[in-house]
């Protein structure tokens, strides 16, 4: 809630008689340049017709208000007149010495701050306004002001002349001829000529008999006592000059200190200098030149002591210069920064640091005051051991400090605080190098103590990146020499990839292989498991075949690998092992009748699965002990309260593999799901990673988290774009993904494939015409695509349409341009339509589009890092285009005749084309589509004219059996 109208606090000071002491009260008024009369106390009604909410105010102002209640006569007598039931009055209460005692610490500790805030804030003041509250008569100045001081005594036959002046702003008067004011004693507040100022390094009392005249005289025979009680206790505080007396002069430095000088607004240490001169100190931040007091040691032998500053002194200033230290402020060093230090401490390391360098130039060196806190600057030695047990470090660190040794486990606590000053069992403070909180900040996180040790989990070996002691010689790049059971080569970006996730095999450690959509993910993987079998030789069978006879053979050690997949990826799989690897072993766990595959699952090489089937099957495939296990699109456990999720992390397995474009979709939930796949544990369970590194890098921005994590996970993720291998990448790149349909799906186009086959395929012996042929091909190729294109009003789901907008989403977050081809203009509407429902930007031309907007769209789409999805239909786009910006080509469907394909891909793939061009075709599964891609392998549909969708090559109706039957 905003003030109704605007205000400001006002105060005035008046002497309470019964205190014998000045008490504010606290006014309130419409805010003003020139504050006339004061009319309002701000009490709490005052303040709610100002629209004053008092929780809302400022905590200064809050503080000063406090104070000023605090400080009511009435306040005092309720507070101190629990204990003397019989009090009716303050004095009453004061009777008791140790009450009175109490009041008067009382209103030293209030009015103390009450002064501070009126100088701090500038607020208003008054002294001892007349019942006219006329302000503007009565005002008092609180610029910052400190009124210091000096003393003179001037010796002859009687005794001694005893004068005290005080100085404002070097400008020295007495004060008999002003107007002044105490306010209070300690520490010293007045108010001379109507200016409020501070009284310093000495008791406001001993002004009283100077406020009436100019001097104080002291008989001979009282000058030996008097000076022995008083002399000690100001002399080194204020300045004495003395005339008539012995005079000494001290002008040599003894010694020079540097002492930590801590700026509050800042949170900053400066370094001030110190100088000895041998019973006096300067410091040499202030501009006091002489201090001088009389030294009655001796008795009736009083003597002038008077020390002068050295120019001696700029020795040491420039010594300081030559280091690397400047002036900063009211004459405190530091280290000149141009940009901001975070670190309060830097100047207190850098003393630390050059300790024997400063020492050897002539400077005092001790212990340094931070916060009333002494700062130790002895040198300290770390010894640090690791052995391994296991799958852990056991880690030893020792910090020798002095005599003390220090178990490192003793300062993690301050390593995760950021607190850099640890106590030493003497009560003195270890100042932590700043250098630690990131060299030991992922040890202090992630180990764990044990009787003093640390322990860290290997796949955490990052973590001791940063401590040369103790960092760990793990590679994690094996040697991979090409398998002749591998039917393919390798490029050489891909052979790093296998060589790189041989190493995390033979390291025990899970891998996740990030590269992008193209790049041969899944190559890759098969050619890790043709090694990894390699590696583990061969077994013996003994079979029983009679009592007389046995047969022994030599089998390969069955590699036992677990391959989850998205269900319309199982059958890409496993055509792609069939042609990389057909030595291996192979079984799709898929289907109604797929647990009477389960006694086979130790036996088997390579198994397909799903992740659906993971789920519903877990209870069975926990019993087993799997060699790998493998997930691809492994971003579908980015989900960590998912029961996908929780199914995989219940399979039993010694290593694993997860291979994803996007490893971190979303947010770094995805990540951590992930990195508790492959290697359990390694950024600590999922509340300890929120707090420790997704709360800071995602709300905070914090760089150094960021940088902490990438070093953590950085040896478990490889990951290549196109452009990183592009000079590896072939000039195309061609894929055929088999999509499954949806089982309601399936059962609609059985149905409607029956129908064509007993239509098509008489056994009458007649022909069926060509428009037959193509209207029911068409239909069955139709529904292959999704169920709409037949019925716009079907509910069946497309399991194409499922895995092309999965594909279309992954390269969408890849950032990747991509044309869509399809032979049916409505089933670019499916996708159209899906990139309105996400809000995706595309381009798209048919044969509706007039000549005008295409080129319109083609340069959209050249032009502009959005749109990134091209929709074109075959007649409109086959030829003609120019589209050099698009690094995917995908094909929603089959075309009868390659060529018609090769001029879709040649809208991408032609001269001025910097990227290299990836097509993929979408087959669905077990439908006319896959028939004709296979007659396209065999060359069955070759052709060298550009062909109407509607014509019906003459090797069509020759394999017309082959494309209806199973």
């Amino acid at each position: 809630m905003e003030p109704t109208k605007s205000f400001q606090f006002c105060f005035d000071i008046s002497l309470e008689k019964n205190l014998n002491t000045y008490i504010p009260t606290a006014y309130i008024v419409e805010h003003t340049d020139e504050v006339k009369y004061l009319d309002k106390k701000a009490s709490l009604g005052v303040m709610q017709s100002f629209g004053i909410v008092y929780d809302n105010l400022d905590s200064n102002s809050k503080k000063i208000l406090t104070a000023c209640e605090s400080l009511k006569p009435e306040f005092i007598f309720k507070k101190f007149s629990a204990k003397i039931k019989s009090a009716k009055t303050i004095a009453d209460l004061q009777k008791d010495s140790k009450i009175d005692f109490a009041i008067r610490q009382h209103l030293k500790f209030h009015l103390g701050s009450f002064y501070d805030l009126i100088v701090k804030e500038q607020f208003p003041l008054s002294l001892n306004i007349g019942p006219e509250k006329d302000f503007y008569r009565s005002r008092v100045d609180v610029s910052p002001l400190c009124f210091e001081p000096q003393i003179q005594f001037d010796k002859h036959d009687e005794g001694i002349t005893y004068t005290l002046s005080l100085k404002e702003n070097e400008k020295a008067f007495l004060p008999m001829d002003k107007k002044a004011d105490i306010l209070l004693d300690e520490p010293g507040w007045l108010i001379i000529d109507k200016k409020l100022g501070q009284l310093t390094a000495l008791n406001a009392k001993k002004l009283m008999p100077f406020l009436k005249k100019k001097s104080i005289e002291i008989p001979s025979k009282l000058v030996d006592d008097y000076f022995k009680s008083f002399i000690p206790e100001i002399a080194k505080k204020i300045d004495i000059e003395a005339n008539g007396f012995e005079v000494k002069s001290r002008d040599e430095i003894i010694s020079c200190t540097i002492q930590p000088v801590h700026d509050f607004f800042k949170n900053c240490y400066y370094l001030n200098l110190f100088f000895d001169y041998d019973g006096y100190t300067f410091d040499a931040s202030k501009t006091k030149k002489t201090h001088s007091f009389v030294d009655f040691s001796i008795a009736n032998q009083p003597k002038i002591i008077q020390f002068k500053r050295s120019s001696e002194e700029s020795f040491y200033t420039d010594k300081l210069a030559e280091l690397g230290l400047t002036i900063i402020k009211n004459e405190f060093y530091g280290l000149d920064s141009e940009t901001e230090n975070s670190d309060p401490y830097t100047n207190i390391q850098f003393i630390i640091d050059h300790k024997e360098e400063l020492e050897n130039l002539g400077f005092t060196i001790e212990n340094l005051k931070a916060e009333s806190k002494e700062i130790i600057t002895e040198n300290h030695i770390v010894s640090a051991s690791k052995e391994t047990a296991g799958d852990w470090f056991d880690i030893k660190i020792i910090i020798t400090i002095g005599s003390y040794k220090i178990n490192f486990s003793e300062i993690i606590p301050n390593i995760k605080s950021k607190e850099r000053l640890f106590q030493l069992p003497d009560g003195n403070y270890f100042l932590i190098p700043l250098e630690w909180f990131s060299k030991y900040s992922s040890l202090a996180k992630l180990a764990k103590t044990e009787n003093g040790n640390l322990l860290l989990r290997k796949s955490n070996f990052t973590a001791l990146d940063a401590i040369p002691e103790i960092k760990d010689d793990i590679t994690h790049k094996a040697e991979y020499k090409a398998s002749d059971l591998l039917k393919a080569t390798l490029r050489p970006y891909q052979i790093e990839g296998v060589q790189w996730l041989l190493g995390h095999f033979n390291s025990n450690l899970g891998a996740c292989l990030a590269d992008d959509m193209g790049l041969g993910k899944t190559l890759q993987t098969l050619a890790v498991l043709v090694a990894v079998q390699e590696q583990l030789g061969f077994t013996t069978k003994t079979t029983n075949f009679d009592l007389f006879s046995n047969e022994t053979t030599i089998e390969r050690e069955p590699l036992k690998t677990l391959i989850v997949l998205p269900s319309s990826l199982v059958f890409n799989w496993y055509n792609e092992s069939l042609k990389f690897t057909p030595h291996f072993s192979k079984m799709q766990y898929v289907g109604n009748d797929r647990k009477q595959l389960a006694s086979r699952l130790e036996s088997t090489d390579l198994i397909f699965t799903s992740y659906s089937i993971v789920h519903r099957d877990i209870s069975i495939l926990e019993k087993y002990d799997f060699r790998y296990l493998i997930l691809d699109e492994s971003q579908y456990i980015k989900n960590k309260d998912s029961k996908i999720f929780k199914a995989i992390n219940k399979i039993s397995t010694s290593h694993k593999i997860a291979l994803s474009g996007t490893p971190i979709e979303n947010s770094l939930d995805d990540l951590w799901s992930q990195m508790q796949f492959i290697n359990p544990d390694i950024l600590g369970n999922y509340k300890f990673f929120m707090d420790n590194f997704k709360t800071p890098i995602e709300k905070r921005q914090d760089e150094t988290i960021l940088s902490e994590l990438k070093n953590l996970v950085q040896p478990y993720i490889l990951r290549r774009t196109k452009e990183q291998v592009l000079k590896d990448l072939p000039e195309l790149s061609e894929q055929i993904y088999y999509c499954e349909m949806d089982p309601e799906q399936e059962k609609l186009y059985e149905k409607e494939k029956s129908k064509a086959r007993n239509f098509l395929l008489k056994t009458d012996g007649s022909s069926p015409d060509k428009i037959s042929i193509i209207n029911t091909l068409m239909k069955l190729r139709q529904l292959s695509n999704h169920p709409k294109m037949v019925d716009q009003e079907s509910e069946i789901d497309s399991g194409k349409y499922i895995a092309v907008t999965n594909y279309l989403e992954t390269l969408v977050h890849e950032k990747q341009k991509v044309i869509i081809f399809s032979s049916f203009v409505t089933n670019l509407g499916f996708y159209t339509d899906w990139c309105k429902e996400n809000k995706i930007q595309y381009c798209e031309i048919t044969g509706e589009t007039p000549a005008s907007k295409r080129e319109q769209q083609v340069k959209l789409f050249q032009e502009k890092e959005e749109p990134l999805l091209f929709f074109i239909s075959l007649k409109a786009g086959g030829v003609g285009l120019n589209i050099t910006k698009a690094s995917y080509v995908l094909f929603l469907d089959p075309w009868w005749n390659p060529f018609a394909e090769k001029q879709g891909v040649g809208r991408a793939h032609r001269i001025g084309q910097l990227n290299k061009v990836n097509v993929v075709r979408f087959i669905s599964k077990n439908t006319v589509e896959e028939k004709i891609i296979k007659l396209q392998e065999n060359k069955k549909l070759l052709s060298d004219s550009l062909l109407e969708e509607s014509y019906i090559n003459d090797e069509i109706e020759a394999n017309l059996e082959y494309i209806l039957n199973s």
